[in-house]
This record gives C-alpha cells, sequence and structure tokens, in this order.
C-alpha cells in the first residue's frame, strides 16, 4: 500500500508551491491499556513454572545420586518444561482441528509425541494412560459401592427365655 500524495488546487500557479491539503478524519481514540494482553515470555514468566519441588524430585529420580544441579538450573528445566508443554499441546491442538474435533484428547496427545519424533517414550505414556484410567476406574466403583445403599442388617430372631 503505497501513501497518496497530499491533493494540490488545480487553480493555483505552478509558483507556488503551497499545496491545499484534503481534510483527514481523526484517529479513533484507542482503548485503555491496561487490556493489552501479556507477551508470550509474559506469559511463560508469570505461568508456566513448574514448582522447583517437582523439578527436584523429577532431576533426583533421573541421574546418578553423585550429580550436582545449579539451581540456576533448576529454574532452567522448570521454564523448559512449561516451554515443551505450550510446544506438545499446540501440536496436539493441531491434530485435533485436522480431525475437525474441539477437545484434545489422549489420542491426539500420542500421535502429538509422534509427530514431533519422541516415539521413544510412547510406550511409558501408553502405559502411564492405561494405568491412570484404570485407576480412576477402581475409584470410581469404590465411591459407588459407598454410595449406593446397603441392604438392611437381616433380622435375627431372639430366643427369650
Amino acid at each position: 500500500m503505497s501513501e497518496e500524495a497530499p491533493a494540490t488546487d488545480p487553480a493555483a500557479d505552478s509558483a507556488s508551491a503551497t499545496p491545499t491539503a484534503t481534510p483527514v478524519a481523526a484517529p479513533a481514540a484507542a482503548p485503555p491499556a491496561a487490556a493489552a494482553p501479556k507477551s508470550s515470555e509474559e506469559f511463560l514468566k508469570d505461568n508456566l513454572e513448574m514448582p522447583i519441588a517437582t523439578v527436584n524430585r523429577i532431576i533426583k529420580n533421573a541421574l546418578p545420586t553423585n550429580t550436582q544441579v545449579a539451581r540456576d538450573v533448576k529454574s532452567l528445566f522448570s521454564k523448559a518444561a512449561g516451554i515443551f508443554i505450550i510446544y506438545l499441546s499446540t501440536h496436539a491442538n493441531e491434530i485435533c482441528q485436522e480431525r475437525k474435533k474441539s477437545t484434545i484428547s489422549a489420542q491426539d496427545v500420542l500421535a502429538a509425541v509422534r509427530e514431533i519424533e519422541m516415539e521413544d517414550f510412547l510406550p511409558s505414556l501408553e502405559k502411564y494412560l492405561e494405568d491412570y484410567r484404570q485407576s480412576n476406574a477402581t475409584k470410581k466403583r469404590a465411591k459407588a459401592a459407598k454410595a449406593s445403599p446397603s441392604p438392611p442388617p437381616a433380622n435375627k430372631k431372639q430366643k427369650t427365655g
């Protein structure tokens, strides 16, 4: 898009270099700056950090016991985990949209793991998902058993005598 030169009055002589400008509407007032959305960096800084205790636990279980990890590296792991969640969820959402669905399912996440070429993690993720679903089913059955009315106790005839 190119900017147009201001319109000049054709009656003005060529010696007069003062063009006559056409009136331009004033720009609309901008909304208050308080409603401005946060940048992705600000969002990451504020929201996508795993708790350091969780990061410590993961590192402790993943590395040999004599491995030392600096405090700033633990914070970096925390940020990296948040970034990875964004990356994986973005891929899962794209897969979900391709399938014309509005809800990301476990199958979409597993497909995203394949898409980002991390297939080596699929067996453990599928096992975790199976265990998670079985655990939830067990909890639901236990809750349903508690909620259902228990049969009244059998009436035993007492001997009098």
